[in-house]
């Protein structure tokens, strides 16, 4: 993902009812177990208390590139992030890197905000938090809302019995805070593998190039499917949970979904055109001695984002229309008489936007045939 720290700023206004830059890394936010003695706690998102910060046993913060490392290194993340890191390294291409945050534990989560603050610039796309207490994952899950980029990925913890049971009470939820948030998803497998496929998911289909592939049909390594009936798989469809099954006599993933009903591959795709134009302009401005406030600079800018946009077309992200078999994507740059005199003297074009046709995927299809009596 593209640093925070740019001179541009793309800003997505999606209109739906609704790997060059590491897009397939992942963090895990570890909080540290509350220590009786200081008042801290997860709680269950009732009162709220002010109490010192027990930072003792806080996990230090590394970046792995590796399973193996974990053990190199000497850390021990804990049976549950260990098992996410172990499914995301299991994976074919998985992304380059796994972050490893430490976060003190605090019973209003504000400790996990102000990490989430600290690091949300990092070089990671999808997240996940252990321990899967409420207000933790209420606080990252916001948080990622927020700025409207990366993704949370949480898994069926903490809900015992069947995925059937682990559905209605997740529905039984509905006003909880993250239920609905678009950039925040669920996959569900065998207990055993809970945290597993949170790491496994990531790692399977993250670090693919955005546009080319749908979250949905993709097999996890290592990783044992539910055996389910297809109302269940129905009722996580409509609950927009995903859930790792046997279809057709593939293990696979059920749908591609958020917690709001958004696919995907749709939102990640968005996050690769806003972070590839953010740093092709940025690469701009830096590689030039001087980008000219007039139609030759805004011409060069105007460019760069018209051959990102081309290069999203190549990938799957833009629809190609049908007529002219060019991605179905308008450019609109306005030139220097239309800027405000402030925007000219302060150095400050933001003249120019843009807007595109998603491509989207075939998820089901119906056949209809008529059979003929002889």
């Amino acid at each position: 993902m593209a640093s925070d720290l740019l001179d541009v700023h793309v800003v997505l206004d999606v209109q739906t009812p609704a790997v060059p830059l590491n897009l397939g890394n992942m963090a895990i936010f570890v909080v540290s177990p509350a220590d009786p003695g200081t008042g801290n706690g997860s709680g269950d998102g009732g009162e709220t208390e002010t109490a010192s910060v027990d930072t003792s046993n806080v996990l230090e913060d590394v970046i792995l590139s590796s399973y193996e490392e974990i053990s190199d290194i000497g850390i021990d993340l804990g049976v549950e992030a260990d098992a996410i890191a172990k499914g995301f390294f299991a994976q074919t291409g998985h992304g380059k890197k796994l972050y490893i945050y430490g976060v003190a534990n605090s019973l209003d989560a504000s400790e996990t905000t102000k990490k989430f603050d600290l690091v949300s610039g990092d070089d990671w796309e999808f997240a996940s938090i252990i321990p899967g207490i409420d207000n933790d994952i209420t606080a990252l899950s916001n948080g990622i809302e927020a700025i409207g980029r990366k993704f949370l990925v949480l898994s069926g913890t903490g809900f015992e019995g069947e995925a059937s049971e682990t559905i209605a009470k997740l529905k039984a939820l509905g006003e909880a805070p993250f239920i609905d948030n678009t950039r925040t998803l669920m996959i569900i497998g065998t207990d055993k593998d809970a945290q597993y496929n949170i790491g496994a998911l990531v790692g399977a289909i993250g670090n693919k190039t955005p546009g080319s592939v749908t979250w949905k049909f993709k097999g996890l390594q290592g990783s044992t499917p539910l055996i389910v009936s297809g109302a269940v798989v129905k009722q996580a469809v409509d609950s927009h949970v995903n859930l790792y099954v046997n279809k057709a006599g593939k293990d696979q993933t059920s749908e591609g979904l958020t917690l709001s009903g958004d696919y995907i591959d749709a939102l990640h795709a968005d996050d690769w055109i806003r972070a590839e134009l953010e740093t092709e302009v940025q690469k701009l401005l830096q590689d030039n001695d001087k980008i000219t406030f007039d139609a030759t600079g805004i011409g060069q800018i105007e460019a760069v984002v018209t051959t990102v946009l081309r290069t999203a077309t190549e990938n799957g992200i833009i629809l190609v229309d049908s007529e002219t078999g060019m991605g179905k994507f308008t450019v609109t740059a306005l030139s220097r008489d239309q800027m405000s005199a402030a925007d000219v003297a302060s150095r400050k074009y933001n003249g120019l936007s843009f807007e595109y046709t998603r491509a989207g995927a075939i998820h089901d299809v119906t056949i209809h045939g008529t059979i003929d009596n002889i």
